[in-house]
């Protein structure tokens, strides 16, 4: 039973213990450990003295009744959250959840105040969680994404598993739409929503990548259910382009129009319908509308999208929504994925 009845504000968890439910799953031979949170795995074999065996779920060893098992939070409490819930919340009516994700070096709290999601939680009825990635030596935060982007100090983080425990943490004490869980991202955050989507197909009903890309590596992404993407870029990003990186220039991530087109193909949807004029107004002083539509409809079930920012950079200023509390491009993300729900 959810413990945060009926009315809206803030509350704290810390995903890694509230979200990170030891299964042990029977292989024959072998035994299967699984755990969300992203904690380390322990094992003992007399419950006094516990030794890290895997940072990384899943994990296997031989079928044994000698050795005790346990996920532990290796960040000794530094990596709680809040969660923002709408005043409207009520224990027998269940509400969209939404991750939003930080960049690299950006955090919570800085692309919160750029972005602007949290008056959305009361307009628009939805549970929204501001994650913080980990910090590195010198105090940047970063999620790491397919191991590829930006866990420069190769720590091997597995922020895939704590974000899966976030959701599930959050779940556990609050009554959320199944089908209705949702990652926005931005830059580094937006490579991490497209690994989300790509691990966590299962949950994910849709994603928006903002200045991020899907990875070029096709056998590291195998999503087994549809997951509704729009892609939000930057026609002139200079810091992730465009047109995507690959060695020996950077990080191999696709480009925008790559991305969806690949996401189109995993989801069975297309073909593309394209703007020929732009038709939305996401970036403030560039008057007129400055962004072009590229979709591959999907019933509301695996949508595609890309809107791409004619003159639009890495971080573009964003255009206030209309009743200036939010931005248009947080406001309008927020709509199109609630028109899409968990494909049944």
């Amino acid at each position: 039973m959810p413990y945060f009845q009926a009315i809206g504000g803030e509350i704290e968890l810390n995903p890694v213990i509230e979200g990170a439910e030891l299964q042990i799953v029977n292989l024959g031979s072998e035994v299967e450990m699984r755990w969300w949170g992203g904690g380390h795995l322990e094992e003992s074999t007399d419950g006094s003295t516990w030794n890290i065996v895997s940072t990384k779920s899943p994990f296997r060893v031989p079928l044994s009744g000698k050795n005790l098992y346990r996920v532990r939070d290796h960040w000794k409490g530094r990596r709680s959250i809040t969660v923002n819930v709408p005043q409207s919340y009520r224990d027998d009516e269940s509400f969209p959840l939404f991750l939003l994700l930080h960049g690299f070096s950006q955090g919570a709290d800085s692309f919160e105040s750029y972005f602007k999601m949290k008056p959305l939680v009361d307009s628009h009825d939805i549970i929204l969680v501001n994650p913080e990635g980990t910090r590195n030596s010198l105090g940047l935060p970063f999620w790491n994404a397919f191991g590829e982007c930006c866990d420069i100090e190769e720590s091997g983080v597995d922020d895939s598993s704590y974000l899966r425990g976030v959701i599930e943490a959050v779940r556990n004490k609050l009554n959320i739409d199944e089908s209705r869980v949702y990652v926005l991202g931005h830059s580094n955050g937006g490579f991490m929503a497209y690994q989300m989507a790509c691990e966590h197909s299962d949950i994910i009903a849709g994603i928006v990548s903002f200045a991020g890309g899907s990875i070029s590596d096709k056998d590291r992404c195998v999503p087994n259910n549809p997951v509704s993407v729009l892609q939000v870029h930057g026609v002139v990003d200079i810091v992730v382009p465009y047109v995507g990186l690959s060695e020996p220039f950077g990080v191999p991530f696709d480009g925008a129009l790559n991305s969806v087109e690949t996401w189109a193909e995993y989801n069975g949807v297309g073909p593309f319908n394209n703007d020929v004029f732009a038709s939305l107004n996401l970036v403030a002083f560039d008057f007129g509308n400055d962004t072009l539509r590229t979709r591959s409809p999907g019933n509301g079930h695996g949508d595609v999208e890309l809107w791409s920012i004619i003159n639009g950079s890495h971080v573009p200023l964003l255009t206030n929504s209309t009743d200036g509390k939010s931005t248009r491009l947080a406001e309008m993300a927020v709509e199109w994925l609630l028109r899409r729900s968990k494909f049944d």
